[in-house]
C-alpha cells in the first residue's frame, strides 16, 4: 500500500487549530512541516500517533503580551513508520541560530530519513529553502543550492518535499530538475500553492511547494489542500519503485 504524505507550511502558530484539525481529518502517514515552532510537534505527534525529528532554524518571541517566550522554529518530519535512520544536516553559510528579524534570518537545513515499508527501502527528505525578496533567483539561494546538491549527493534515491521558496518556473526551481534530475509530481494544472485566504500578500500566483523525488518513487493521487495556513497543503500517495530497487 503506498504511504499518504502530507507537506505543509504552517506558518509557526498562526493557524494552530486548523493545522490540527487537517492532521485529524487527513491522517497522513508522513507530515513534513515548515516553519513549526518546536512545541508544537509533540502537540501534533500525539494527533496520529506519530515519532518526529525536528531541526531548528531561527529563534522567535512567540505568543501573547502577558506571556512571551523565547522559541524556535524550522522544520520538522512525523512519522508512523518507524525510522531506521535520520540526520539533520545544515546546508546555510552559517549554521548558528538566530533571531528572527527578517525571513532571511532563517538558517537552511534538510532533514533525511530512512526507513523500510512493504519490504523495500525510502528515503524521505523535507526542507524549507532559501527566500528571496519576490521570488528572485538570488547569489545566496545558488550558493545555498550547491550546498544543499552536494548534501544530496550521499542519497542515489529520495523523496525531496517542502517550501522551496522558488517559482516553478523559474530559474532555481528549474536546478531542481536540470542539476539534481528530480521531477516535479506536482501538476502543471495548480499555478499557486499561497493560500490568499491566509497569506499576508493575498492572492499570488505562485508554486513555491512541492513534492519532487527521484525516478525509483511514484507519486500519485495528488491533492492541493487549501484553508489550512498561508501556503497550501499537498497530499500525496508515495510508492517505491520495485524494479528501480531491483538494479540497484
Amino acid at each position: 500500500m503506498a504511504l499518504k504524505l502530507l507537506t505543509l507550511n504552517v506558518e509557526q502558530d498562526r493557524h494552530r487549530d486548523r493545522v490540527r484539525t487537517a492532521l485529524a481529518t487527513h491522517l497522513p502517514d508522513i507530515v513534513c512541516l515548515q516553519e513549526v515552532l518546536e512545541p508544537e510537534c509533540s502537540v501534533l505527534a500525539e494527533i496520529g500517533g506519530y515519532e518526529f525529528q525536528y531541526a531548528p532554524m531561527t529563534r522567535v518571541r512567540s505568543g501573547t503580551l502577558n506571556r512571551m517566550e523565547n522559541l524556535t522554529w524550522g522544520i520538522a518530519v512525523l512519522t508512523r513508520i518507524p525510522l531506521q535512520h535520520r540526520k539533520i544536516i545544515y546546508y546555510s553559510d552559517d549554521p548558528e541560530l538566530r533571531d528572527f528579524h527578517q525571513p532571511s534570518d532563517a538558517r537552511q537545513v534538510l532533514i533525511a530519513t530512512e526507513f523500510e515499508h512493504e519490504g523495500l527501502p525510502h528515503r524521505l527528505m523535507t526542507t524549507h529553502f532559501t527566500w528571496s525578496p519576490d521570488g528572485q533567483f538570488t547569489q545566496e539561494q545558488h550558493t545555498d543550492f550547491q550546498r544543499l546538491k552536494a548534501a544530496l549527493t550521499a542519497y542515489p534515491d529520495y523523496v525531496l518535499c517542502g517550501d522551496f521558496n522558488a517559482p516553478r518556473g523559474g530559474a532555481l526551481f528549474s536546478l531542481f530538475a536540470d542539476e539534481l534530475r528530480l521531477i516535479d509530481h506536482l501538476p502543471a494544472s495548480v499555478t499557486t500553492t499561497i493560500d490568499p485566504q491566509f497569506h499576508r500578500a493575498g492572492a499570488l500566483e505562485l508554486v513555491v511547494d512541492t513534492i519532487f523525488s527521484t525516478r525509483d518513487y511514484a507519486v500519485n493521487e495528488l491533492e492541493v489542500v487549501e484553508g489550512i495556513s498561508d501556503h497550501k497543503g499537498i497530499l500525496a500517495r508515495v510508492r517505491r519503485n520495485p524494479s528501480h530497487t531491483a538494479n540497484r
